[in-house]
C-alpha cells in the first residue's frame, strides 16, 4: 500500500492518477485459474487491495462455474483492504481467508487511511467482520517480513494496536481461542491435513508446542513475553528449553 502498487478499486487518494495494478491482465489471470482449477490444483492468490482480491474471487467464481463445484480450500493470503459488497463472497465460494496479523503492527493505520478513499468503504484487514459471515479464516506470520514468532501475531488480532500502540478497526480483534484456532486447525484444513494435524487428537500427528505461560490465564500484555519450552514434532522432543521458568 505504501508503495501505491497494491490493486485497488479506485485510484489512491494522495495518488489520483493510479489505482495499482497487475502484473498480468485481469483476464489472463482469470483464464490461468481456470485452467488450474480444471486440474484440480489449489490455488493461493497473494492480494492486499481490495481490487485485487475481488479479481481473485472473480476468478474462483468463473472457475466454479466452468469446471464445477469441487472440495478446491483455494485461499487469498493477506486480505489487508476489503470492499463490504466482498465480505459474503468468501463464504459462499468457500475460499480460506489467510491474515497475518503481525502486519497490522508494521505501519500506522493512517498510512492506509491517507491513501485509500472512503469512498470505497474500506475494511482493513477484516478478520472480526469475515469470522461473522461463517468464512473459514488461517493465521500466519509471513517470515521472514516479520518474525516466525506467534504470539506477535496473537497479540495483534486481539488488540489490533498499529505501530504507535494505537488500536485500529478494535472491532475486528478476535477472542484469544479463535486466535488460537487459526495458528493451528485451520491451516491443517487449508493443507488438506486436517486428519493429521491442527488439534491434539488420538490419532493425529503429536506436534505440540509447551509454552511456558497458560495464555488464558495471563493478561493479553504477557502474551507477548511468553515463550516456548518444548517443541514436539510427531512424538519427538526436538527443543527444549531448560532456562525459560514455568507458570
Amino acid at each position: 500500500m505504501t508503495s501505491h502498487t497494491a490493486f485497488l478499486l479506485d485510484h489512491y487518494k494522495d495518488r489520483p492518477e493510479t489505482k495499482g495494478g497487475t502484473t498480468y491482465p485481469s483476464e489472463t489471470i482469470k483464464q490461468l485459474v481456470k485452467q488450474a482449477d480444471k486440474e484440480k490444483f489449489q490455488i493461493r492468490f497473494h492480494a492486499i487491495g481490495n481490487g485485487a482480491v475481488r479479481l481473485a474471487l472473480d476468478a474462483f467464481e468463473e472457475a466454479r462455474n466452468v469446471n464445477g463445484v469441487r472440495d478446491a480450500r483455494h485461499v487469498i493470503e493477506h486480505v489487508e483492504v476489503l470492499h463490504p459488497d466482498d465480505v459474503h463472497r468468501f463464504k459462499e465460494l468457500d475460499v480460506i481467508a489467510s491474515f497475518q496479523p503481525k502486519h497490522i503492527e508494521l505501519m500506522e493505520s493512517e498510512a492506509y487511511t491517507a491513501r485509500i478513499s472512503e469512498k470505497q468503504q474500506p475494511l482493513y484487514y477484516p478478520i472480526k467482520t469475515l469470522v461473522d459471515t461463517g468464512a473459514k479464516i488461517a493465521f500466519g506470520t509471513d517470515f521472514p517480513v516479520v518474525p516466525l514468532n506467534p504470539m506477535m501475531g496473537i497479540y495483534q488480532a486481539i488488540t489490533r494496536k498499529d505501530l504507535t500502540g494505537k488500536a485500529w478497526q478494535e472491532s475486528e480483534g478476535v477472542p484469544l481461542a479463535q486466535a488460537l484456532k487459526y495458528y493451528t486447525a485451520t491451516p491443517a484444513f487449508g493443507s488438506f491435513r486436517e486428519k493429521e494435524l491442527g488439534t491434539l487428537e488420538a490419532g493425529k500427528i503429536a506436534d505440540i508446542a509447551v509454552l511456558n505461560k497458560n495464555l488464558f490465564s495471563i493478561s493479553t500484555e504477557e502474551i507477548l513475553e511468553t515463550e516456548v519450552k518444548m517443541t514436539i514434532m510427531d512424538g519427538k522432543i526436538v527443543y527444549e528449553n531448560q532456562i525459560v521458568q514455568t507458570v
